[in-house]
């Protein structure tokens, strides 16, 4: 990616496709000037000398057919606008040949066709935004569900740019007392004692731990959160998915063990999207080849799971497999269900239940706000950031930890302030790289070449 910041760039910003309105994006130093040369009817100078943003109606030249279309240009001056560049959008009816016939012309006119996120990218470069709120726009854009788009919204709004800015304050502060201590190591004067240095060294290598485990336990959350049906053979788990889904995909019988294979369902509860997995009955061991087969592919479905749903037959008493399973502290988070409670009261009664029947629908309504609620409890501790950050991230994160822990040996060594100064500098860094206060030509390609054109 060219990373040159005087050309004036062009880009289609709406979504592809036909819509009432559509927007042709300009920015640059010449921005006002190309689009003024593309009307037929001038907005006049001052629009472009005003330092507050303006809108103008105006008549912009096409190609034929068209000699001319109606459009309306809002001007974002350089200290108002996303890049702080001067901007222009040129808004008009949302017909794709008819924006791409603006694009072309405003092209002819001194800008060139802008990379895909070449506008965040100026947007960063100017210092209007750092990295992790440059990822967050494309959280954004990308967001399947509600809880996506609330963790990609917080941190475009520097959620956890704050958090990480306050760790890199905290060890230039540190920095600064070692280095002016060995400016005056022959007097004798320590701007911060050994304790006190160890105990804020400590507390910050806690929080980069922390920090980095939520980046880790995120990048592995990618794509929709994953449910999955489990319980002992013939218990309804089939049925449930089928209410759950919506659907009749799997299928329902009254032999036991039916379902051989596990199918997956796309479903959305009160705004939290996940993947439903309908997987195979669980038993005890098998010397059936086939049967032990399907359960090591259930084992896996199980152990990739964010929630699982338990399900025991309502009808008869836990057998002695669910009962230890019942007493076993899972590691997933689990809902125990039981199921065809249209055939009667449960046998016996547990606590933290939830009383279901697939064929008249008692519960399902509960057990759908249950599952939203768990999956977004989760997504709390699991999705602070979105997932291209935490994936790029979480790696400097560790290395900064690192840096903090080989310090920590050198603080009550007479000789150690200027190895202790080494470390920190590293581990600063390792979080600017974090939030683009370092970075290179290769780390800013591999984010920005993500977006679309136009963002």
């Amino acid at each position: 990616m060219r990373f040159d910041t005087e050309d004036t760039i062009a880009a289609i910003a709406t979504a592809p496709g036909g819509a009432a309105r559509g927007v042709v994006r300009v920015s640059g130093t010449q921005a006002l000037e190309c689009v003024i040369r593309c009307c037929s009817t001038s907005p006049g100078t001052e629009l472009g000398e005003s330092q507050t943003p303006r809108r103008w109606t105006a008549r912009l030249r096409v190609e034929p057919p068209l000699s001319s279309v109606p459009v309306d240009l809002f001007v974002w001056p350089t200290n108002r606008s996303y890049s702080r560049q001067p901007t222009v959008e040129i808004h008009t009816f949302g017909s794709p040949p008819l924006l791409a016939a603006i694009l072309r012309t405003v092209c002819r006119s001194g800008a060139r066709l802008a990379q895909p996120g070449e506008f965040t990218l100026r947007s960063f470069l100017a210092g209007r935004i750092d990295l992790p709120q440059a990822e967050a726009v494309l959280g954004v854009i990308d967001a399947v569900d509600q809880t996506e788009l609330r963790v990609a919204l917080a941190q475009a709004a520097g959620g956890v740019s704050a958090i990480l800015a306050e760790l890199r304050q905290h060890l230039l502060e540190l920095l600064a007392h070692l280095e002016a201590g060995m400016d005056f190591s022959e007097e004798g004067i320590a701007f911060i004692q050994p304790a006190q240095l160890r105990s804020q060294l400590t507390e910050i290598g806690e929080q980069l731990s922390r920090l980095e485990i939520r980046f880790r336990q995120r990048g592995q959350a990618t794509g929709a959160s994953r449910v999955v049906l489990r319980g002992a053979p013939n218990v309804g788990k089939s049925s449930l998915f089928n209410a759950l889904a919506g659907g009749g995909e799997a299928l329902v019988s009254d032999e036991s063990g039916t379902t051989r294979d596990y199918l997956t369902q796309r479903i959305e509860c009160d705004g939290v999207c996940f993947q439903l997995i309908d997987t195979a009955g669980a038993e005890e061991t098998s010397q059936d080849v086939l049967a032990s087969t399907v359960q090591s592919a259930m084992q896996r479905q199980w152990s990739d799971a964010h929630l699982e749903l338990f399900c025991i037959d309502a009808g008869r008493p836990p057998t002695a497999w669910e009962r230890r399973q019942l007493a076993d502290r899972s590691v997933i988070p689990r809902l125990v269900v039981w199921t065809k409670a249209d055939l009667g009261p449960p046998v016996e009664k547990f606590t933290d239940t939830l009383l279901t029947s697939s064929r008249s629908g008692r519960g399902l309504d509960a057990l759908r706000s249950a599952i939203a609620r768990n999956l977004d409890d989760s997504n709390t501790i699991r999705g602070e950031v979105v997932s291209t950050t935490a994936a790029r991230c979480r790696e400097c994160l560790r290395q900064a930890g690192r840096r903090i822990d080989a310090a920590l040996p050198w603080i009550e060594s007479e000789t150690g302030e200027e190895f202790i100064a080494v470390e920190l500098r590293a581990a600063l860094d390792e979080l600017g790289q974090v939030v683009g206060a370092v970075f290179t030509d290769d780390i800013l390609d591999q984010i920005f070449s993500r977006f679309c054109i136009g963002k």
